[in-house]
């Protein structure tokens, strides 16, 4: 029998932190409890900036499963692309998250913990939940925890769910979610390279989802992403997250803060056959500011710490695990296209390449990166005045048979990462 999920009114609740994506300039050319905390689902407050090892873990399920012995179910773990967490987590918290991963699964609005853990862990604790539910969409607007002041333990978790009424609404959320990921994963062209995977997923996303923390029911998940096509970073993370862990790779998820110090971000890594991790922030692939619904950024695709935190604030760790750490560029996009230039000449035969082989009637934007943002402003600069970019557009409508006559460009400088983007325009 369906139980109803009844809404708890919670002594305190915390303000909700929006995960939030940053586009980039663009500019044209022509129980016995007496204390409790809670934690927002989309809300990390760790603030830590460190980084970690991560070099022996296993995406193989059955590594996990082979001699399980807990009394909840491991379907949590594969669902929602958590082996690497798993993997790291201490037996005491492998208790604790199981319980709690398979409460949300079936609904419940309170968790007792079999094992529990110090009150002063209890915001961490939180968080990790909040961020290990990639796939369960209907997770709470806010966990709370419990804490028995006669022992200073945390003995419970209450659970406070968003737009579901009964247990029954939960089986086509997970159906549905799960139908999108196998039929992206499925539509993978057949004997594509890893990089061609990766672009692959990456470009699905950026393309099909639109950044919103209002629009459709779940903007904060990987649902929102997927099925509904609206979703903020937390969405658009988590979509990257089951993605890659449904195409095989492993995989895992980081937050930190993006260029606003009063909103956590969120982004992904993924552990390649060159036996290093790189960062994907599709979120910030995907400015907001930018209205050209085919346009795809690279800026963020397979990158190491150390570049992402050229514009990030910062990453945060975990106390449960170690994060990973990228320290390789060699998968990154322009280094694989090979659109790195640090001349004009250089600039130029990379832009009539691409204009020449890649520019059709949906794709309609040119990538270079350069060494500086005082190097690429400089060479930008040379290219217009010299009327080679007016070439470049030329050449890219001829090519593309397109049936309108393109005429102007806009131009985005991604100054900290010195990467130039011309987007081809319809004339008006």
């Amino acid at each position: 029998m369906s139980k109803r999920i009844i809404c708890l009114v919670l002594s305190f609740m915390m303000l909700m932190t929006v995960l939030s994506g940053c586009g980039q300039a663009i500019d044209d050319e022509a129980a016995t409890t007496t204390a409790s905390t809670e934690a927002d689902a989309s809300t990390d407050a760790d603030t830590t900036d460190a980084s970690g090892d991560s070099t022996d873990a296993s995406s193989d399920a059955s590594s996990i499963t082979e001699n399980w012995s807990y009394d909840f179910d491991s379907s949590f773990i594969t669902e929602n692309g958590i082996e690497y967490v798993w993997e790291r987590l201490d037996e005491d918290t492998r208790i604790n998250l199981g319980e709690v991963m398979n409460a949300i699964r079936e609904g419940m609005v309170y968790c007792p913990l079999t094992v529990g853990f110090p009150d002063e862990e209890k915001q961490e604790f939180l968080t990790l939940v909040s961020n290990c539910c990639t796939f369960y969409t209907w997770i709470g607007t806010s966990f709370s925890a419990s804490t028995n002041q006669e022992t200073g333990m945390v003995v419970g978790i209450t659970i406070t769910y968003r737009g579901i009424e009964y247990e029954s609404d939960i089986e086509p959320l997970m159906t549905a979610l799960e139908d999108k990921l196998q039929e992206i994963v499925a539509s993978i062209p057949e004997g594509s390279s890893e990089f061609e995977t990766l672009r692959y997923l990456h470009d699905y996303l950026i393309l099909n989802c639109d950044y919103s923390d209002t629009d459709g029911t779940s903007p904060f998940s990987a649902y929102g992403a997927l099925v509904e096509g609206y979703a903020t970073c937390q969405g658009y993370a988590d979509a990257m997250h089951l993605l890659l862990s449904r195409a095989g790779f492993e995989t895992m998820f980081v937050t930190g803060i993006g260029n606003d110090e009063s909103v956590t971000h969120k982004w992904n890594y993924v552990l390649c056959e060159d036996g290093h991790w790189y960062i994907i922030d599709p979120t910030w692939d995907d400015p907001s500011d930018i209205t050209d619904l085919n346009y795809v950024g690279y800026c963020y695709f397979l990158i190491s710490d150390e570049e992402i935190l050229k514009d990030h604030v910062a990453k945060h760790e975990s106390n449960y695990y170690e994060t990973p750490y990228a320290d390789s560029m060699d998968m990154n996009f322009f280094n694989v296209m090979g659109y790195c230039a640090s001349t004009a000449e250089e600039a130029y035969e990379i832009l009539m390449e691409q204009a020449e082989s890649t520019i059709d009637e949906t794709r309609r934007c040119l990538y270079v990166k350069f060494e500086s943002s005082e190097q690429m402003r400089e060479i930008y600069e040379t290219l217009r005045d010299s009327s080679q970019l007016m070439e470049v557009v030329e050449k890219a409508n001829s090519v593309a048979g397109t049936t309108y006559q393109t005429t102007s460009w806009a131009r985005t400088y991604n100054d900290e990462l010195g990467i130039l983007t011309i987007t081809l325009k319809e004339s008006e």
